[in-house]
């Protein structure tokens, strides 16, 4: 423990040198792989994927606000859809409109998580997030997560209808196009699955996370896991999707060692040390309980300095033939005969 403490005081000793820098790169990473992750899911305009577009994006990306990450996302994901069909850029597009509405009222702009989200749901572990949100913030929070799974889930049922949406845009005309998009996108059950148990997750880890209780916070991620585990395997199991709790249980499990990383880099505490106080005013009484932080007190180095004057007596003393006994006699015979005259003189 005492090592791990060491290596994350370094990190944020790290992060706080260069902020700039490491933020910019992170920005960066995240901003280039979801705009990758869109570019491969759909590729209907090959303009956007052949040449350096999702590059050259993430690079905007990088040193201005997280709110241009979302922004260019969108727009990357309806110019693909147009080269697709034109009308389902538009139907998209209403359905990011009404996202965008609730996402700037409730969701406390955390774009990061609009995001990270649809990233992370390709790499089957989005159940990160929701813990992440009542965590870090308040539960409406969570909005921001829920917004970026309804677009996961978009570009899921687009690109494995594509073939469908060319045909029904060819013959089926404006009525076919509308339907399949209807079909495809609005009514998926599982969908409303995962947006659910997102939710409830949230506002669970926000309230256990809350209690005065030792180690809330470990215990407020497992919740948050379990709680996801149960709705999304449980409603798996209803809609007959057996195969799929295995990427469900696995996923969960990941997501579980990632939560309790993320809580052990920001929130250890030092429940050894816990303090109990007891305090009034005019008005109230108060009972407050202290957990102290656990951190390691870097060490102490102190630098011997040798005097300069010693070394110079030391360098002058090199070389010398020590003094012989018969020398020594002699200072103490002579320090003897000083103290027998002034003896002498005071009598």
């Amino acid at each position: 423990m005492v090592r791990f403490l060491k290596i994350r005081e370094r990190i944020f000793r790290f992060i706080g040198r260069y902020e700039i820098y490491v933020m910019a790169a992170v920005r960066f990473v995240i901003a280039f792989a979801a705009f990758s992750l869109i570019n491969s899911a759909t590729g209907y305009m090959k303009v956007l994927t052949d040449y350096p577009i999702a590059l050259v994006f993430a690079l905007l990306c990088s040193f201005l606000p997280a709110g241009l990450m979302v922004f260019l996302g969108v727009v990357l994901i309806l110019l693909q859809f147009y080269a697709l069909s034109p009308l389902l850029c538009l139907i998209t597009a209403m359905i990011f409109i009404i996202l965008f509405c609730v996402y700037m009222r409730f969701s406390d702009r955390k774009a990061l998580y609009a995001v990270l989200t649809p990233l992370l749901s390709a790499f089957g572990i989005p159940y990160v997030m929701p813990v992440a949100s009542g965590f870090f913030g308040e539960p409406f929070a969570v909005i921001s997560a829920v917004c970026g799974e309804v677009a996961f889930f978009i570009l899921r049922h687009v690109t494995a209808s594509s073939a469908l949406f060319t045909a029904t845009d060819e013959t089926g005309g404006t009525s076919g196009t509308i339907t399949l998009a209807v079909t495809e996108i609005l009514t998926d059950r599982e969908m409303y699955i995962y947006l659910a148990a997102f939710a409830i997750a949230a506002v669970a880890v926000y309230c256990v996370r809350k209690l005065s209780v030792d180690y809330a916070h470990i215990a407020s991620v497992a919740v948050g896991i379990a709680l996801q585990l149960i709705i999304i395997g449980g409603g798996e199991i209803y809609l007959g999707n057996t195969q799929a709790l295995v990427r469900v249980l696995i996923g969960c499990v990941v997501s579980l060692f990632i939560s309790f990383g993320i809580v052990l880099m920001t929130r250890c505490l030092d429940y050894s040390r816990v303090e109990r106080m007891q305090f009034e005013d005019d008005d109230y009484y108060y009972y407050v309980k202290a957990v102290p932080k656990a951190f390691v007190k870097p060490a102490d180095r102190q630098v011997k300095h040798i005097h300069s004057k010693y070394s110079r007596s030391r360098k002058s003393q090199r070389g010398r033939r020590p003094k012989t006994d018969t020398g020594q006699r002699r200072s103490e015979e002579t320090l003897e005969e000083q103290v027998m005259r002034e003896f002498g003189e005071r009598e």
